[in-house]
Parts: C-alpha cells; structure tokens; sequence
C-alpha cells in the first residue's frame, strides 16, 4: 500500500522564504522614511504645546515667560543658572521657565522652570528662523521676540523636513512638510 505524504518540498519552502524577505525588505525600506516623518512631526508637535501652555501661563499668571534651548548637562545637573543657547539643537533640551527676573536666563533662586522636553537626538538639526535664542512672552500673551518657523531636519538631510510657524501673536501654528532647510 502506497502512503501519500503531504507537505512543503524544499524548493517550494525556500520560494516561499524568498518572497517574504523581499516583501520584508520593502516594508523596512519604506519605514525608515515614515519614522523620520514621526520624528519630526512629533516634536513639532511637542513644541507647539509647550508655545500654547507658555502663551496661556503669561496671560494668566501676568508674569513674562521665556522658551529658549539649554544645554542639556545643565538641564540635567539641574544647574542654579542656565544659559539659553543660540542654536536650538545639537545636545539641547528646551525648556520653559517664568522669568520674574526680566533678565532672559534661568536663574533658580528667582525664577520657576515650568516645562522641560525631551533632549533632541544629536542626529536631528532643529533651526528657528528669526534667529534668536529664545521665544519671550509678555504678559498679554504675545511674544516681544521676532516671530518666525521652527524647521526640524531629521537625521540633518533636507529630506523630511517638518515646520511649525509662530505668529507675532503668539499663535504657533503646524505646517507640516516644507522646504526650507535647517542650513
């Protein structure tokens, strides 16, 4: 009596191993865009948050507050005196902090750190293009600093990029992708 046995050959098996890794392959391609994209859009995001809270907390505390990158050392030593850095990258942290002192710097004996993000990945180029080293709220709301766009650059490239404008008002508003560059 002859017995069937039923199965995969080799060859069919190794096809089969064959059109998953290429399918695999494709998606991991493809996905390394998409995470950049997240990235970008995350932090973005992130920021705009911490504009709208520092926005809200000068209007209704009548104090001035100040966003500004520090260098993420200080941050972490959680230093008496932080000095807000002209680049907003690069080993940076940004952070928020009500200045009752009026003076620009984060000092703890006078002045309240509110909001810290997330250190930003040394790989990452983060530009604003008014140029100024920190966002300054008066106490209606509006900024006393030059508006401008936050460009975020993952991995440096200009490919990817992601913006965020900040009006005269205050008001940041995401724009997504863009073509401006962080250089």
């Amino acid at each position: 009596m002859k017995t069937k046995h039923t199965g995969f050959t080799l060859l069919e098996l190794m096809v089969t191993v064959a059109i998953v890794a290429i399918i695999a392959s494709i998606a991991i391609w493809n996905s390394s865009d998409m995470l950049e994209e997240n990235r970008g859009e995350n932090f973005l995001l992130e920021l705009k948050r911490n504009i709208s809270f520092a926005r809200s907390q000068a209007a209704s505390t009548d104090e001035i507050v100040v966003i500004c990158a520090a260098q993420h050392s200080e941050v972490k030593n959680n230093d008496d005196s932080m000095q807000c850095r002209a680049r907003w990258d690069g080993n940076k942290v940004i952070i928020t902090f009500i200045d009752a002192d009026n003076d620009g710097q984060y000092n703890s004996s006078s002045d309240s750190l509110i909001r810290v993000m997330e250190k930003i990945n040394l790989n990452d180029k983060v530009t604003f293009t008014a140029g100024d080293r920190r966002i300054r709220f008066n106490t209606s709301g509006r900024i006393t600093t030059k508006p401008g766009n936050f460009i975020f650059c993952p991995n440096g490239t200009n490919e990817n990029n992601k913006g965020l404008t900040l009006s005269q008002s205050g008001t940041a508003f995401y724009i997504g992708d863009t073509t401006q560059t962080c250089s």
